[in-house]
């Protein structure tokens, strides 16, 4: 009985959801329900995963990161750019993750040093890098053709035990961070800082430094997802962030109905990146409009920010009470 609860529990509500499309999919395309499809369904999952995997801490303290896609869409033209200019895939790499991790420094110092809002600070550092993106290629993306045998080309198409790498990649992070969020004092700072920030400070919590390092952190991540893009397309992409946008935002909101219900969770975030990969996946072998599938994403959106307000209302103990100050 204890464990029929625990299935039913709102917490797993996810979990179900991801089972009743795979079957409503596999249904209606046989294709799907393919063990090559389904590998592939994680391998396209995992960019996503691992791009918004920084995201998830920032909004679980109450902030905002809007600049993580043009970030990615950065890292992809620099790396790109390298390459063309003789570099190896794997040196471009790392100078185009180091420089573009520089950006989260430059939110960290507006949001803490400055007082700006979050969201103002990561829309203008959005921009900023958005317009970066497009100088390099003049506004077009930028073609790469020898990047085959690299690590990172073998990172993003290679496969373990028929699973591909990639996947098993971001599993990993994702338990690292786990981990971290769950185990350490740093984790528990932040879901401090999230709840009740001046309970936090009276508390002796450092909230200058956590917010520092998850801007950090998030910008890197996302520089990481960038190069990886770069790998699956084999050029870099100014135009990256618009795709990322939405699909980031949806996994991060609504990842926090599992595990942690109402907060933004690692393991909630990759479960969404998987049901977002599922849906896209699904659709496009049903021949159906990428615009039915930004509706759904749309929806889902909607679905996570709202759970999420309702728990922290509930937290405060004002469910039920309009608030019109």
């Amino acid at each position: 009985m204890n464990y029929l609860r625990k299935l039913i529990k709102p917490e797993s509500s996810l979990l179900w959801i991801i089972a009743i499309v795979c079957i409503i999919f596999s249904i209606m395309s046989p294709v799907f329900s393919k063990a090559s499809n389904l590998l592939e369904i994680l391998r396209q999952c995992s960019t996503s995963a691992i791009l918004i995997l920084g995201v998830t801490w920032v909004i679980s303290t109450g902030e905002m990161d809007a600049s993580f896609p043009d970030i990615a869409a950065l890292s992809s033209m620099i790396t790109a750019l390298l390459i063309r200019n003789g570099y190896s895939f794997e040196i471009s790499a790392l100078l185009a993750i180091a420089l573009c991790t520089l950006f989260g420094v430059l939110t960290s110092i507006l949001v803490v040093r400055f007082k700006f809002q979050s969201l103002i600070a990561t829309i203008a550092v959005s921009g900023i890098a958005k317009a970066i993106a497009a100088i390099i290629g003049k506004g077009m993306p930028l073609n790469v053709s020898n990047i085959r045998g690299s690590i990172v080309y073998n990172l993003v198409w290679g496969k373990v035990a028929g699973i591909p790498m990639l996947f098993l990649v971001a599993v990993i992070l994702y338990v690292i961070c786990v981990f971290i969020q769950e185990k350490t004092v740093f984790g528990q700072h932040i879901y401090a800082i999230g709840e009740n920030r001046q309970a936090a400070k009276e508390a002796g919590i450092s909230e200058k430094k956590i917010l520092s390092s998850l801007f950090i952190f998030s910008a890197l991540f996302a520089a990481i997802g960038g190069v990886i893009m770069m790998g699956v397309l084999q050029s870099g992409q100014p135009k990256l962030g618009s795709s990322f946008f939405l699909d980031g935002f949806t996994a991060v909101f609504l990842g926090a109905v599992v595990i942690k219900l109402g907060k933004p969770n690692v393991i909630g975030t990759l479960i969404g990146s998987i049901l977002l990969a599922i849906l896209v996946n699904g659709l496009t072998l049903l021949g159906s409009s990428s615009f039915m599938s930004q509706i759904i994403k749309g929806a889902l959106l909607l679905l996570g920010v709202a759970i999420v307000n309702i728990a922290r209302n509930k937290q405060r103990g004002k469910v039920g009470k309009l608030s019109y100050e």
